[in-house]
């Protein structure tokens, strides 16, 4: 009688749709963010705006100084800066009309996680002979943050918080410890990219992560494809894992060719620049695939048979859960 009151009362839960669109509409334009970093970086645009948080002294700058590299430069810093609107925005609304405590406090981390890669940028621009190992910082910030804004797009979610039949997790390894391992391996994985581009390192540390890491990413689809592959809820991230990862490995291998081809260009040209922003790109699109089924394999898998019924509770909030503020 308890579950099927708390299932009830699961019901009763309205989603805040205005919360979840906002996630939406942040998650890609963070997403077109990371695309105008890293035009920045292929164009060797990064040193064009010489001051920060101005730009030639000037919010908006003069038609005449948006030209050349000052045109990537900039409109970054544009992008960049809708994306902290958007992000206090999302905060405000969280913290204003979303009942549960994880929403509230992710949203927090989010508008924490903005005002840090800002300043980031900035002290990137002030220091320039430290810009290497600032600018890895940068990316690995950038990319925690579009792993958790895609996190609150399945967390709010109405299908988030349907019930769900719960499956086990005991055979070794754990799924989803496997699944969070793979997570960390990608965020890092795309942090040694980060490196190679801008300088910091050669790319043989870049090289040993891929070969690291795409074993991970299929080992840990296979084994959920072979574990609960009739379940599409677990089937359909792990199957786009697959299909980004073999995107993103040819993506790789073409950019670090064409990159070969253009060391002696005076300056940065096609197809270098198109295939190192897609690399960028897919690698993003690959970290939220990865997120996407280790928070599925969370809500859906119990490490034990005794626990399945508990654990299935306590994904439904309570009567008085949902009362809170």
């Amino acid at each position: 009688m308890k579950v099927q009151k708390k299932m009830a009362d699961c019901g009763n839960v309205m989603p805040d749709h205005g919360l979840r669109l906002l996630a939406i509409l942040l998650a890609a334009m963070t997403l077109l963010l990371l695309v105008a970093g890293a035009l920045v970086t292929s164009n060797e645009a990064g040193d064009s705006v010489p001051d920060w948080p101005l730009s030639f002294g000037r919010w908006l700058i003069q038609s005449s100084n948006f030209v050349a590299n000052v045109r990537y430069e900039y409109s970054h810093r544009v992008i960049a800066a809708t994306v902290g609107l958007i992000t206090a925005i999302l905060t405000i609304r969280a913290w204003t009309s979303e009942r549960r405590p994880l929403i509230r406090r992710l949203a927090l981390i989010a508008f924490a996680g903005v005002l840090m890669q800002a300043l980031l940028g900035g002290i990137r621009v002030w220091f320039p002979a430290n810009k290497p190992v600032i600018a890895v910082i940068h990316a690995l910030v950038a990319q925690s943050f579009f792993g958790l804004i895609v996190a609150l797009v399945l967390l709010t979610s109405a299908d988030w918080w349907k019930p769900k039949q719960l499956k086990e997790d005991t055979r070794f390894p754990s799924t989803r410890r496997l699944a969070v391992t793979t997570v960390c391996a990608v965020l890092m994985q795309l942090v040694l990219g980060a490196g190679f581009r801008h300088g910091a390192f050669g790319v043989l540390p870049h090289l040993v992560g891929a070969l690291a890491v795409s074993s991970l990413v299929i080992w840990t689809a296979l084994i959920v494809l072979h574990r609960y592959g009739v379940d599409a809820y677990l089937r359909r991230p792990a199957l786009a894992m697959l299909v980004l990862l073999s995107c993103q490995v040819g993506l790789g291998v073409s950019s670090y060719m064409a990159r070969l081809k253009s060391q002696f260009d005076v300056q940065p040209l096609e197809p270098m620049i198109s295939l190192t922003v897609a690399h960028v790109v897919v690698g993003a699109l690959t970290l939220a695939s990865v997120v996407a089924l280790t928070l599925r394999c969370w809500r859906t898998l119990s490490p034990s048979r005794e626990r399945i019924s508990q654990t299935q509770i306590s994904f439904i909030p309570s009567s008085k859960a949902i009362s809170q503020p």
